[in-house]
């Protein structure tokens, strides 16, 4: 079937379509592979912000292997979802979505839920590619130096003739170094047409998508291969170990952004900043810190070594937060210290505190969490234990070792002290 005639602005016209049926054996996991976590975020979230990210409106998710699992996730968005089960391969998998496929009139975006790196702007300029050279089929390749475990892209003459899977490549065609993505854009009429010529003609007994490529190239329609400069972006997830990896890639890339804006970050490969993190220059990261996301950090800080700084905590021009330190949706004020074995949840700590090592917030009851309130100036013992909710005064002090209970409220300048906590009556001096 020769590609119909469109104007370049049908050409625009895409939909998507997630293949997120499978069960990821490597990962030896009861959980979908797409649900496994990378900072933060299932690996087919990261998917589908990037074809959102790119234009596209329309998305198709196929569904298999813990399919309530993964529905479960879907249910907050706009999305048609298919199933396939049981599995018989990509090309399969493709013609479960015949449905929203088969009326329409434009290009269909094939994807793997298990491509986190791949970008909005590779999407776009991977549809830009396609309209140019009016293909039929476009595939997103990266060349790499190890392509162990990928299909292989083979070329005649320049042009992208087939895609060989390794268990069925020949050894000449797995020296080949450029790779499948399994991100294609296809014509829609032309992919329906050659998905359903499909044959399980291979070791695995399964419908390949990629023999697609080799039934249009043979029937004379252009197939595109556009390549990718970061080999990265198009790297999959397959076990634990490659889980890991992109992990570290990610983080990697998070701390160099911090470093460009002026972040010391002692030890980076033993840091962990989580994206979205803003953190003011001049501050200083020291090893074995974990910061997690919509964290605010601001200039001049210094914080760590082994401090973990949650969700929702806003840390303060100048403030430090030191050794063996967890703050979780905790505000500490300019100058403020917490230097030493501290929790502090729901707090909200003024400017020029100082928080004395062993300090806890006991800020949840059982059934709910309470905040904690520290004025200005104020001085929190060591091994002092607050029992949220409780509201210390400026300059305020509470002694070693005391339990403030819940409710109370420590008086501007007052010394708090004891097991539960009482005010400190100062005798004057003799002479």
């Amino acid at each position: 079937m020769a590609p119909r005639a469109v104007r370049s602005k049908e050409r625009l016209k895409v939909l998507a379509v997630v293949l997120a049926a499978g069960k990821g054996t490597r990962m030896r996991s009861s959980l979908p592979k797409v649900l496994h976590e990378l900072r933060g975020k299932p690996l087919l979230g990261y998917v589908l912000d990037a074809i959102r990210n790119a234009g596209i409106k329309r998305t198709v998710v196929v569904v298999g292997y813990g399919e309530k699992q993964v529905r479960s996730f879907l249910k907050t968005d706009r999305l048609q979802i298919v199933r396939q089960w049981p599995p018989k391969g990509t090309g399969h998998a493709v013609l479960c979505a015949e449905k929203y496929l088969r009326h329409w009139k434009g290009l269909v975006l094939v994807m793997p839920g298990d491509a986190p790196l791949v970008t909005a702007e590779s999407l776009k300029a991977m549809l830009k590619a396609h309209q140019f050279q009016k293909a039929s089929a476009t595939v997103l390749t990266a060349h790499v130096k190890e392509p162990h475990g990928y299909g292989r892209i083979i070329r005649r003459a320049g042009q992208v003739a087939g895609i060989r899977e390794e268990l069925d490549a020949t050894s000449a065609e797995r020296r080949i170094h450029e790779i499948n993505s399994g991100i294609y854009l296809f014509d829609a009429e032309e992919l329906m047409s050659h998905v359903r010529s499909l044959k399980a003609a291979n070791q695995k007994k399964e419908y390949y998508l990629t023999d697609t490529i080799a039934l249009l190239a043979h029937s004379g329609q252009q197939v595109a291969g556009y390549q990718t400069n970061d080999a990265m972006e198009v790297l999959g997830i397959n076990s634990r170990q490659e889980l890991s990896q992109i992990e570290k890639a990610m983080n990697q890339n998070e701390i160099v952004k911090h470093q460009k804006n002026g972040v010391t970050i002692i030890s980076p490969e033993n840091t962990f900043i989580a994206k979205g993190v803003k953190i003011g220059r001049d501050t200083v990261i020291y090893p074995f810190t974990w910061i997690e996301k919509s964290v605010r950090i601001g200039e001049r800080c210094q914080i760590g070594p082994f401090s973990a700084i949650r969700q929702g905590t806003q840390i303060e021009k100048g403030a430090t937060v030191g050794s063996f330190v967890e703050l979780v949706r905790s505000r500490i004020g300019k100058q403020s210290r917490v230097k030493h074995l501290t929790y502090l949840g729901d707090a909200v700590v003024g400017a020029d505190v100082n928080i004395g090592a062993g300090t806890v917030t006991a800020n949840y009851d059982g059934k709910g969490k309470h905040q904690t309130h520290i004025r200005q100036k104020a001085f929190i013992g060591s091994n002092t234990v607050l029992v949220a909710p409780v509201t210390v005064g400026e300059r305020a002090k509470t002694g070693a070792g005391a339990v403030v209970l819940s409710g109370s409220r420590i008086g501007k300048g007052q010394t708090v002290a004891g097991v539960p906590a009482k005010p400190i009556q100062r005798g004057k001096r003799k002479k």
